[in-house]
């Protein structure tokens, strides 16, 4: 027994640890994310309460952070990740397991089983105790257990990830909600006004100074509002039920808010320090959590290359009477160490530690993905918020000029001018670009809430 447990000590003396040390991939960053102004602490610091301040969006997103699909499944993940993170940390301990069985035979003398004055009737009783317990030779159970943990991480940033999308889900679709509710209140002031146009045209036609022309002209500017009506009253529809959707309830109507102005006008965007980005960017530091659960994912590979140690013992009672099963004479026990090696695999172990070196070289350029997107997409967002402010004061100084045309347009027409194919270009001319100033508010205020996804707020 001495000579068993010295050489179960220098076993485990001469243990290492195979496979790569998990880390952080190496990331070369820029100076600077473009199109950002130098210092200043970065938008996404703010927490999303502050920036998204009107009361019916702030309660959109609190119950979509409660109630969305998406973020209940990204929890029971984390769940999964975390009972298989125990899982592996209990191949650190010995296992014991323990059994209890009685049996009974009748032999036949003619078969030899026994003799012809002995016993025919054969019974046997026992109860076991099985101790097993791998020892960590090679570090196949130190890298399980990292890789294991990573994976947890992972998982706490991936739900962390899908909070950030769904809090800029639920701005983007009530900014577009809000946006539409424009549209078609600009849709219905325009058919109101082209009405009542058809009705003065239709007047000078009777009175013998418009001509039947003239008056269908009219009518079709009337129908190009009408009909942008229903259009839009459909988008709305659909966009209420995608909100709801989201916060977890079944199609319906959706509530109002006050003004978005704030959030298009008081808001400075600011990118802040590049590294700060890779921080506060959750989809990064999943990936970043998932490559180091590659890299140990490559150690466990290795140690199924090499043999494995384990000691393993049973101890019990065992008879061949019920009635003294249980006495000092009944127990019996056997322990000792099991080597075993892999001899021939067809080069499976081999292929197994390809794969995990593969799968982290993966896991790799998926985080070098992830970082290069990430300022890619503060870029756009803060180039788009900056040129956004500009469209919408060129387009404010068309819809201006549009509505000058219109109404000396108008004028003329009344007056006997001109015809009234001046007032129908003019009038299309001024519904399109009432239009487009509030599609480019939207744009603007859409800028705000990608920014802030960009920059990596919204999980916190």
């Amino acid at each position: 027994m001495r000579v068993l447990f010295l050489s179960f000590g220098s076993l485990l003396l001469a243990s290492c640890i195979l496979g790569p040390q998990p880390r952080s991939p190496e990331v070369a960053l820029p100076g600077s994310i473009r199109g950002d102004a130098p210092g200043g602490d970065s938008f996404g610091e703010k927490s999303w309460r502050k920036v998204f301040s009107d009361p019916t969006l702030k309660a959109l997103i609190e119950k979509a952070l409660v109630s969305n699909p998406d973020l209940v499944a990204s929890t029971y993940r984390i769940e999964q990740a975390r009972a298989q993170a125990m899982t592996a940390r209990a191949d650190w301990f010995p296992s014991l397991d323990g059994s209890t069985s009685a049996s009974g035979r009748y032999l036949s003398p003619n078969a030899g089983q026994v003799g012809p004055a002995g016993d025919r009737s054969v019974e046997s009783f026992d109860m076991t105790a099985l101790l097993s317990w791998e020892i960590d030779l090679w570090g196949g159970i130190r890298r399980s257990n990292q890789a294991a943990r990573s994976r947890l991480l992972a998982a706490q940033y991936q739900r962390d990830a899908v909070k950030t999308s769904l809090v800029a889900a639920v701005a983007t679709a009530y900014v577009e909600l809000r946006n539409l509710d424009e549209r078609l209140e600009v849709s219905k002031r325009t058919a109101e006004s082209r009405r009542q146009s058809l009705e003065l045209v239709s007047a000078r036609r009777d009175g013998g100074v418009s001509s039947d022309l003239e008056v269908a002209q009219a009518k079709a500017l009337l129908g190009q509002a009408l009909t942008a009506i229903p259009v839009t009253e459909q988008a709305i529809a659909a966009k209420e039920n995608q909100i709801r959707a989201l916060v977890g309830d079944y199609p319906g109507g959706v509530e109002r808010g006050g003004s978005l102005a704030k959030l298009e006008s008081k808001l400075r965007i600011e990118g802040g320090l590049p590294s700060s980005l890779l921080a506060r960017r959750p989809d990064i530091a999943a990936a970043d959590a998932a490559y180091q659960a590659a890299l140990a994912d490559i150690g466990v590979a290795e140690s199924l290359r090499y043999p494995s140690l384990s000691l393993t013992g049973s101890g019990g009672v065992v008879s061949a009477d019920l009635h003294n099963l249980l006495e000092g004479k009944s127990g019996a026990f056997a322990v000792g160490p099991r080597l075993a090696a892999p001899i021939f695999d067809a080069g499976r172990n081999k292929a197994r530690v390809e794969a995990a070196k593969a799968r982290a070289g993966e896991a790799m350029a998926e985080h070098d993905k992830a970082v290069k997107q990430a300022f890619r997409e503060a870029a756009d967002a803060i180039q788009t918020h900056a040129k956004t402010g500009e469209i919408i004061a060129r387009q404010r100084e068309l819809v201006e000029a549009n509505r000058q045309v219109a109404s000396v347009a108008s004028d003329r027409f009344t007056g006997g001018a001109s015809s009234y194919l001046e007032v129908l270009d003019a009038e299309r001319a001024l519904f399109v670009s009432e239009l487009e100033l509030i599609d480019a508010r939207r744009n603007r205020l859409l800028a705000v809430v990608q920014a802030y996804r960009a920059l990596g707020g919204g999980w916190r």
